[in-house]
């Protein structure tokens, strides 16, 4: 990926590298037949790489990134920052409150 910018090539290397492994962790037969394609058609898009010198997978994360999207695995839960950030200080409170500790380990 060095045609990449270098601000995007960490998120791009992240992105094409979760979904290889998730690619090569199944059945890649079933995946292409899910998605209407050869196997062939599948592993040309991981494996040949094109005038850029990526692969066309490398260039779905590269893409992904410069638009400002990740790719993470569906089991995964998104919360905003300003969430995480509210649950943060929620928590920090809770754990200095005696009651919250009393109710806790009850």
């Amino acid at each position: 990926m060095s045609k990449v910018l270098p601000e995007l090539s960490e998120i791009a290397r992240n992105n094409a590298s979760l979904i290889l492994r998730h690619i090569n962790a199944s059945n890649q037969s079933k995946v292409a037949e899910q998605v209407g394609v050869d196997a062939s058609t599948l592993s040309r898009l991981k494996n040949d790489k094109k005038t850029s010198g990526l692969t066309e997978l490398e260039f779905i994360g590269v893409l992904l990134s410069a638009i400002g999207l990740k790719v993470v695995p569906e089991s995964d839960v998104y919360c905003s920052p300003e969430i995480a950030e509210a649950t943060r200080v929620y928590l920090a409170h809770a754990f200095t409150s005696p009651e919250y500790i009393r109710i806790l380990f009850k």
